[in-house]
């Protein structure tokens, strides 16, 4: 009797030093979580994440939420500094692409203003009307990108020729193809190409990238459609050397390859390309491969 006492109480001291043990471990686990709670708090630019002192299920199921927290904390924060620089970058653009013609065009007016030939005085004012018109595509496109990036305009889903619509647009800029001694070669399938999707939108599509061709593309001019489990619309030309960094980027807004950004482009129509695309549940990709640049737009079938 006197052995089973003896073995009852060692058995709660045991117990008692376990749990005191346990509760000593725990209040050091907080302890050092709350201390590395507070480093990575007042710490920038760190990868720290929370660690333990002893392993304890409870504790470690609570760190592993918290350094999954941390981790989403974190990578909202780039975020939120990329968007802040694409912001920046943005407002930096507009301001650019704004100031420079209308500074052209005051430059001009000063000039009308002194005595210049009738000569002189129709080629200021075909220069002045050329630079208004670029403030007016700007604000125009501008105003499209952020109603459609809204979800400001809504889009039908019904079934569109889009190969009639391609023949369209290209009847629209065939003459300028010529004018840049070009002549485009287009292999259309007899067919018509019908998918699931809005006609002026697409129209839309073609028109930017054309326009985008014309601007940027060196001759080679060559647009063909392609059947798969939808119709791939592919516009090809050759062009200046493109990178990776390019190709990344070419539909972000008011990207353009031009640093000096003295062409006549907003950086903002295949932009708009891309999220009518999406809007329609397609894809546009960009490719380049031995001096030739290409575009391609898959569209699905209706």
């Amino acid at each position: 009797m006197e052995n089973i006492k003896m073995i009852i109480i060692f058995v709660l001291l045991l117990l008692l030093l376990i749990s005191i043990l346990y509760h000593t471990y725990y209040r050091l686990n907080m302890k050092h979580i709350t201390q590395q709670l507070e480093e990575i708090m007042n710490t920038t630019d760190t990868n720290q994440l929370l660690t333990v002192i002893a392993k304890q299920r409870d504790i470690i199921n609570l760190v592993n939420v918290l350094n999954k927290l941390i981790k989403d904390i974190r990578l909202s924060h780039i975020q939120i500094r990329r968007i802040n620089q694409n912001f920046r970058q943005s407002i930096t653009n507009i301001s650019h692409d704004l100031r420079t013609p209308l500074t052209t065009a005051g430059g001009y007016v000063q000039m009308l203003q002194s005595g210049v030939t009738e000569e002189e005085r129709q080629e200021y004012l075909s220069i002045i009307l050329e630079r208004q018109n670029m403030v007016k595509m700007l604000l125009e496109q501008l105003f499209e990108y952020v109603r459609i990036e809204s979800g400001e305009i809504n889009y039908e889903h019904v079934p569109v020729d889009a190969k009639k619509v391609l023949a369209d647009s290209l009847a629209i800029y065939y003459d300028d193809f010529n004018k840049k001694g070009h002549e485009p070669t287009v292999h259309l399938p007899e067919k018509p190409c019908i998918i699931q999707g809005d006609e002026q939108a697409v129209k839309r599509i073609f028109l930017n990238i054309l326009f985008n061709t014309l601007e940027h593309g060196k001759g080679e001019y060559r647009f063909e459609i392609h059947e798969s489990d939808g119709y791939i619309f592919t516009f090809s030309n050759t062009s200046e050397p493109m990178t990776k960094d390019d190709l990344d980027n070419i539909f972000e807004r008011f990207y353009t390859k031009d640093q000096s950004r003295n062409k006549k482009t907003t950086g903002l129509g295949l932009a708009i390309a891309k999220e009518i695309t999406r809007r329609l549940n397609g894809k546009i990709e960009a490719y380049y491969n031995n001096g030739l640049f290409s575009i391609s737009v898959f569209l699905p079938k209706a």
